[in-house]
Formats: structure tokens, sequence, C-alpha cells
């Protein structure tokens, strides 16, 4: 009895070291990097991302994989860490033409057996002084051959100086509300107006080009689309 009792505590105190004896993978800082407010003239974001063993045995990082082609990571400077040792790599996030809150995530893996994945979220605030809705295009859903129709975009200046409009120019077959220069006050916002009257069926594409005082956005582009059905109208050709 005496032995069989030896024994277990034998064996569970073997399964105690080996539960406690683990590498374990902490991101240093938390698992979320948020760089708040930036502007489209700060990117890419940067950061240095830290990564360390606060197990106690040695931990293996096997991948970093950012969740998107905006996201860039660099090698690791070290992929072994012994308990207390800390692994760096930099992180760059392209902002593209994002707008408003943008949240990525990279996931690193290890032999940390609590957790094998574990993911950074990045997170950034994108604030563009010319915001377009609903978005930075003049989208034709019910374009037909010989009639004319519209689409609307407005944009909005959500900076805190006016930003005027000006130089519009509207190409392939495309005109617009506004021809001569506007100002928008700050937090204010115009609405403009396309209308194309398309000759035949097919895909119409064309553009509004325009220029403003916003040094982040000298000169802006709004593009229109969208399908020519055959007119329904008995005076016009098909």
């Amino acid at each position: 009895m005496k032995r069989f009792f030896a024994t277990g505590l034998a064996i569970f105190a073997c399964m105690a070291i080996t539960m406690i004896a683990q590498p374990k993978l902490e991101i240093v800082g938390g698992d979320t990097h948020d760089w708040g407010k930036v502007s489209p003239k700060d990117t890419p974001l940067k950061t240095v991302v830290k990564i360390k063993n606060v197990g106690t045995e040695v931990l293996k990082i096997t991948d970093v994989h950012p969740g998107c082609g905006c996201t860039k990571t660099a090698e690791l400077d070290k992929k072994e860490l012994q308990p207390g040792e800390t692994a760096t790599t930099e992180l760059s996030l392209n902002l593209g033409a994002a707008n408003g809150v943008l949240t990525k995530s990279v996931t690193i893996t290890s032999n940390d057996a609590t957790a094998p994945t574990k993911i950074l979220y990045l997170k950034a605030d994108v604030v563009r002084p010319i915001q377009f809705s609903p978005s930075q295009y003049f989208v034709f859903n019910d374009l037909k051959a010989g009639q004319t129709s519209e689409a609307k975009v407005t944009i909005k200046n959500t900076s805190k100086e006016d930003i005027t409009l000006s130089d519009f120019e509207a190409l392939n077959g495309l005109s617009v509300n506004l021809k001569k220069p506007i100002t928008i006050k700050g937090g204010s916002e115009v609405e403009i107006i396309g209308r194309v009257t398309p000759k035949e069926k097919g895909y119409f594409n064309g553009s509004l080009k325009m220029k403003t005082t916003n040094p982040e956005n000298p000169t802006i582009e709004i593009t229109a689309y969208g399908n020519v059905a055959e007119s329904t109208s008995p005076i016009y050709p098909k």
C-alpha cells in the first residue's frame, strides 16, 4: 500500500512539474497596439513589437504572420527564447484608402502549449480631412441609352480649416452641378450631383477631377461608372 501511494505521489509530482515547466509567450505591452487618431500622411504606421518568454522552458517562435498585405513584419532578431528573454520585430501598417477605425492583426505561432497561436491586434483611427459619402464614386445603377441619370456624392470637411474646391473637370460625358469654386467650412459638407446621358448600351465610366486648398489632398478625383441598358423609350432608337 505504501509503495502504491509512493508511486502515485511520484507520478503526480512529475505531472505537476511537467505542467509548470513550459514556455509561455507574452506580447510586451498587451495584445493590442493602438496608434489612436492618425492622418493619411502618417502612412506607413510603424512600431516595435517585443515578445517575451515568461515561462520556464525554451520558447520557440515558428511564425509571425500578418493578416493582410497592408501589414509588414521584419524578421525576428531571435526565434528561440530562454526563460525571461525577449525577441523584437519591427512592424508597419500601410493605411491605403482606409478611413475611420481600422483593425488588423498579426498571428504569432510558437510552442506555448497553452496558447500555440497568439494574435496581436493593430488599431488606428484614420482621420481624413476630406471624406466622401457613401463612397468616392458616382454609382449609376439605372442607366438607359438616351436618358439622363443622376448619382450623388457628399464631400465633408472634417478639419477645422476651410477647404475650397475648384477647377472642376468632368470627363467622358459626365456633368456636375458645381461649376465655380466652392468653400466648405470646417465640419460642413457639400453635395455633388453627377449627371450622364449615355448614347448607347454598354459600360459607362467617367470621372470628375478637382483641386483643393487642403495640402494633404491638392487634387481629388471621383470615378463614375455604371452599366447602360437599351432605351425603353419608343422615341429613342435601340
